[in-house]
């Protein structure tokens, strides 16, 4: 399993095209082989923050996302809003036990 955080920070004029493109994005990655989980964050507090949860089968599955035209498409978007460098991280998962998460 690989999971994969990253939090964006979009200017505030940009907000709402980098909402669109993001949801666009999520809504058809969730339909890719190998995703288990793409879940978006908006911070309550701060409209500019973004997170993205991304949970992939294995690393395979995450780089093969990379590839396609809809997650080429939101980075352009993502590269034209971001206010400032954002950060990921990697994870491995304690709880629950991975089993959880496959969703064959």
């Amino acid at each position: 399993m690989y999971i994969f955080q990253v939090h964006h920070y979009i200017k505030p004029d940009q907000i709402e095209a980098y909402k669109a493109a993001t949801l666009e994005n999520a809504r058809k990655t969730i339909q890719e082989p190998g995703i288990i989980r793409f879940d978006v964050f908006q911070d309550a507090t701060n409209p500019g923050h973004f997170s993205l949860l991304e949970i992939y089968r294995d690393l395979a599955a995450r780089d093969l996302h990379l590839e396609t035209e809809h997650f080429k498409t939101w980075r352009d978007v993502y590269l034209r809003t971001q206010d400032h460098k954002g950060s990921g991280d990697e994870f491995i998962v304690l709880y629950p036990e991975e089993s959880f998460w496959k969703n064959e």
